[in-house]
């Protein structure tokens, strides 16, 4: 698929779920123009609009939009991410699928360049549980999943499709109650498979109490598992979001 068919079933994507969504459209329009780390007054400019505009649409305080609205609403939060390098796009590009729920999908980047793991690890306030050594490997970009949503009711087939298809990514899944579900979620993606596929680093958030077993599950696979001292999900991926890695 080239890059002009995979933007295309990205914008078909986003566009088919704010259609979809009669109850409240602005909110999945405001969690896509999140998801493409981009402000309501950058992208009112960027359409030629006032920022209420959007601002409205978002909050529900104007009807139902258009088709045509949506699309260029879509459009310009594609085109926005292009000018800038396209790697938004590229990563979301990887994770959307008409079997997968797109909002367990919370925020997915690409850096564009490789930084070493435990920079992004020490930013979100972790404690390492396992195998600290590997963090000095590169990554290329994170995937943060609601664990609720995703993890624990995809296929194997579907959790190497949100690992974006590398093992050089950071797995961030929030709302984690004990660590165990998605560790053997991951530990069982790799059955049945040629070549083992993991995240380069699993970083869990909302552990209320966490199980032995997943400590074990990773240290068996040579994974290292991560807790965030952040309690919420909201702020993790703020946090997220601001992180400007820097070579």
């Amino acid at each position: 698929m080239d890059t002009s068919e995979a933007l295309q079933r990205l914008a078909e994507a986003m566009a088919g779920e704010i259609c979809l969504a009669e109850n409240d459209p602005g909110s999945v329009m405001r969690r896509w123009r999140e998801r493409f780390h981009i402000s309501q007054k950058s992208l009112a400019k960027y359409l030629d609009v006032s920022p209420s505009v959007i601002s409205d649409y978002e909050s529900g305080r104007r009807k139902s939009p258009r088709v045509e609205t949506i699309k260029r609403f879509v459009t310009g939060l594609i085109e926005m991410d292009a000018e800038d390098g396209g790697r938004i796009a590229v990563a979301l590009e990887k994770l959307i699928a008409p079997e997968i729920a797109s909002d367990a999908i919370l925020d997915s980047r690409e850096f564009g360049f490789p930084i070493p793991a435990k920079l992004f690890v020490e930013y979100l306030n972790c404690k390492v549980l396992t195998h600290h050594n590997l963090l000095d490997r590169d990554i290329y970009g994170y995937t943060a999943l609601d664990s609720i949503k995703a993890i624990v009711s995809l296929t194997p087939q579907q959790l190497l499709r949100l690992y974006g298809g590398t093992t050089q990514r950071a797995a961030v899944l929030t709302n984690v109650s004990s660590g165990r579900s998605p560790m053997v979620a991951i530990k069982a993606s790799q059955i049945g498979t040629s070549v083992a596929v993991k995240p380069a680093v699993v970083i869990l958030q909302g552990v209320k109490e966490l199980d032995p077993l997943a400590v074990k599950i990773a240290d068996s696979i040579h994974l290292p598992l991560c807790v965030s001292e952040i309690e919420s999900a909201g702020d993790l991926i703020s946090e997220i979001r601001s992180f400007e890695p820097k070579i």
